[in-house]
């Protein structure tokens, strides 16, 4: 009953990468290192990577090197130099979170579109996904070099209900931070937060729809939103 409910109400799930569908802040961070020691600055820890994490590849070096003592304006001519680092090892420690292949597989077989929108780049996004299996699950990607803004603007929210052809109302974005909600309620889209990612702050204080701690409970929180959209507590464009 509930994936025929989720199913009914909504096409398509629009999924962010990092800290949503995969746990990737130890290869981000030997990438980073690596880039850091050849510019002779000093390293950065898990938690520290962790709170860099989410804006694109480019703000993570513009942060880590503001916090080692380097020139954050030098980020974009390191970008190529850290994805050339980053790519190769993309999947040596990184790993689906629990629940997440489970899922995605339940909610394909139920004909439910499923599209990655990240501030990722769209190459090092796509190791990932086939390193990890998971590319057969999704239908289409949108990356942080796809469109010419990042989320929190809506652009790349909008770009993939486009490739997808679904309309704002029958979308459901899923993501770990503020970025994820804000993009998704500009685009007209409801937003689920994860509690386990990388968030900047608390998940309760995103301003998200529904908060699972599970991502095997989201078709529980999907066939909630559904059930309340229908008996209209939801405005269509909430």
């Amino acid at each position: 009953m509930t994936i025929d409910r989720v199913r009914a109400r909504f096409e398509a799930l629009l999924l962010d990468l990092d800290g949503t569908l995969v746990d990737s802040q130890r290869d981000l961070a030997d990438a980073l290192n690596a880039l850091l020691a050849e510019q002779g600055l000093a390293t950065v820890d898990l938690a520290q990577t962790r709170a860099m994490v989410g804006d694109g590849a480019r703000v993570l070096i513009e942060r880590a090197l503001r916090a080692t003592g380097g020139d954050p304006e030098r980020a974009p001519d390191l970008l190529p130099r850290f994805l050339a680092l980053y790519e190769p090892i993309a999947c040596r420690q990184t790993r689906p979170y629990p629940g997440v292949l489970d899922t995605l597989g339940l909610l394909r077989e139920a004909g439910v579109l499923l599209a990655v929108v990240t501030n990722k780049p769209v190459q090092a996004t796509r190791t990932v996904l086939d390193g990890l299996g998971l590319s057969p699950f999704i239908a289409a990607i949108v990356g942080g070099d796809t469109v010419a803004a990042r989320k929190p603007d809506p652009a790349p929210v909008r770009a993939a209900l486009q490739r997808l052809q679904v309309a704002p109302e029958r979308a459901v974005m899923v993501g770990d931070n503020h970025h994820d909600v804000e993009a998704a309620h500009a685009a007209g889209v409801l937003a689920v937060a994860v509690s386990y990612g990388y968030a900047h702050r608390s998940p309760h204080d995103l301003g998200a729809d529904a908060v699972i701690d599970d991502f095997a409970a989201l078709p529980a929180a999907l066939s909630a939103l559904a059930a309340a959209r229908d008996a209209c507590i939801l405005p269509s464009g909430s």
